[in-house]
């Protein structure tokens, strides 16, 4: 198979998915502080699949409401819109995070798994620290593997020659990637976010989630990725082929000033409502 180049590289990410035209109107809709309640709803309402999607999320285990959400209507009501915007997207990234790939060893829905939790768990971390937004680390955390979805087939081409070098150089995955193909799956996420228009930000925070000392735009976004990414792979959630071949930065518990017990804390914070979080992963 021939090296990745740059034109197959661009012909790949421009044959992936936009963001919906609905999915963009709601987060545009809902950010807009003259948009009702009324106005949401049939928005989304007009989109079978996406309500369809909405209310299974909105009635599952995670949010543990007395009773069932049974409208779009009562879903905007009770959820809010920053709980919505973060539901409509993932609901909208399903079907792209959901597939097999076999360049990294991950089944279908192994990706889309590590992608929801990554979020919630880069959201419960946020909210310690008041600085971030915790909703921008949702989207970045949920979207931070989005290049794999693009370089699985290569890497599978090309597998026994990226784990020869992780192995003999003693180099992350990453590295080997970009040795061996070019690019490295993060740095093709980056490209990906910047078609969707995406904020800095959460472009940033997708090109150095193993690297988030590299990060200057909004370091502790990318830091709290790094984190939740981490813990997902120490709890074994969508590890794939290459996801024991990464090192943890030490960096980030410096900038977000945590501590190892505070990570020990987050992973079994985040098993306690592993079943609840995977209610929302059957869509």
């Amino acid at each position: 198979m021939a090296k990745l180049t740059s034109a197959m590289l661009a012909k790949q990410v421009q044959d992936l998915p936009i963001l919906p035209q609905t999915t963009l109107k709601i987060m545009e809709m809902t950010k807009d502080p003259k948009s009702t309640v009324t106005q949401v709803a049939e928005v989304i309402s007009r989109d079978q699949a996406l309500a369809a999607k909405v209310l299974r999320m909105a009635n599952s285990a995670f949010y543990g409401y007395a009773r069932s959400i049974a409208t779009i209507t009562d879903a905007v009501v009770i959820l809010g819109f920053r709980a919505l915007r973060e539901l409509v997207l993932a609901a909208s990234l399903h079907g792209i995070l959901q597939r097999e790939l076999k360049g990294y060893a991950m089944a279908k829905g192994e990706l889309w798994k590590h992608a929801v939790v990554c979020a919630f768990t880069a959201r419960t971390l946020a909210s310690r620290i008041k600085s971030v937004n915790t909703e921008e680390v949702f989207v970045a955390a949920l979207l931070h593997d989005i290049g794999k979805v693009i370089l699985h087939t290569y890497v599978r081409e090309e597998f026994e020659k990226i784990l020869h070098l992780v192995n003999h150089k003693k180099i992350p995955f990453t590295q080997a990637e970009m040795e061996v193909l070019g690019f490295d799956h993060a740095a093709v996420g980056a490209l990906v976010a910047e078609k969707w228009n995406l904020p800095v930000t959460l472009v940033e925070a997708i090109a150095f989630h193993h690297e988030p000392a590299k990060a200057t735009v909004a370091p502790q976004v990318t830091a709290i990725t790094h984190v939740a990414d981490t813990v997902c792979m120490i709890m074994g959630i969508g590890l794939g082929a290459d996801g024991l071949m990464y090192t943890f930065d030490q960096s980030v518990l410096e900038l977000l000033a945590i501590t190892e017990q505070d990570i020990e804390k987050l992973i079994a914070e985040i098993s306690d409502h592993l079943l609840d979080i995977n209610s929302l992963i059957d869509l």
